[in-house]
């Protein structure tokens, strides 16, 4: 495993080049860390699309990622069901991560992984990225300082509207890539790993609706960038896919000292983009 000290530049790699590793890309440049390469699921269209993002090299496999000395850290932003494998493949070459959540599609895949990291003293990240937006590093001190009392109830929402359409489409909606769950593990983590971070206090406990407003979509032929609107109008050739994972979720949690809590999950919703809310009502005050 290479050691970066603090005179030396990290190198990283990202695996997937998508939406999401554009992103990646872009924070790692900003803070001075040089990305040396990336791994796709296909090796033709990644190295294309390696050129285009200006990194210098495409591995052809995971093993020639992992055999490479030269990089220290990997980012890996791959559709779901590929995290656990290759961040486990990973950890065993010695290589830091920083995984796009979920971290797995099982409870005993996530485990399994928490072990191995802790067993290679690596360090292992999972992206909650809302965690450092400012307010919510406000809300976090306030209720560790004791300004809102005792965390009582928690209520909020995470809505986005970009599957609204029945000819919106993205991986995401395979089972294959993504596992069963697909809203609450895409953006309600999000919500609930907020929850436990404001008030410090771990779910418990969860009861579930989970409902499919959009039972067929309309899937087209050619890769479509996540975000991105298709529709038939487009002229785009489509097949009709029967979706099972849920387009929104309404759940109750409980958790540690008794707090309870609401949160209404959906992709569905018209006009909202990425609108995540929480709110904390405390034995002395609230926040939101």
């Amino acid at each position: 495993m290479n050691h970066v000290g603090n005179d030396q530049q990290a190198h990283a790699a990202i695996i997937g080049l998508g939406f999401i590793a554009g992103l990646h890309l872009d924070a790692l440049r900003r803070i001075g860390v040089d990305v040396v390469g990336a791994l796709g699921t296909d090796a033709e269209r990644a190295s294309g699309r390696a050129r285009a993002m200006g990194i210098p090299r495409a591995y052809e496999s995971l093993e020639e990622l992992c055999a490479d000395e030269s990089v220290d850290v990997v980012h890996v932003t791959s559709p779901n069901h590929l995290h656990a494998p290759q961040v486990l493949a990973l950890l065993e070459a010695g290589k830091h991560v920083v995984c796009e959540k979920p971290l797995a599609v099982s409870v005993a895949e996530g485990r399994e992984l928490v072990s191995r990291a802790a067993a290679q003293g690596l360090v292992n990240a999972v992206c909650f990225t809302v965690r450092f937006y400012p307010l919510v590093q406000q809300a976090r001190t306030a209720t560790r300082d004791g300004k809102i009392g005792i965390p009582r109830l928690l209520t909020g929402t995470y809505a986005q509207d970009w599957l609204f359409h029945s000819s919106d489409w993205n991986w995401r909606l395979d089972p294959t890539e993504v596992g069963q769950l697909r809203a609450v593990s895409d953006i309600g983590s999000h919500w609930f790993d907020l929850a436990q971070f404001v008030t410090g206090k771990r779910i418990v406990e969860v009861m579930a609706d989970l409902h499919t407003f959009i039972p067929v979509r309309q899937r087209p032929t050619d890769p479509v960038e996540t975000f991105a609107r298709t529709s038939r109008a487009d002229g785009a050739e489509t097949v009709d896919v029967q979706i099972t994972s849920e387009d929104a979720a309404t759940i109750l949690v409980r958790m540690q000292d008794d707090a309870r809590g609401a949160v209404v999950i959906s992709q569905i919703s018209a006009g909202r983009k990425n609108t995540i809310r929480l709110d904390v009502a405390g034995s002395s005050a609230s926040l939101a």
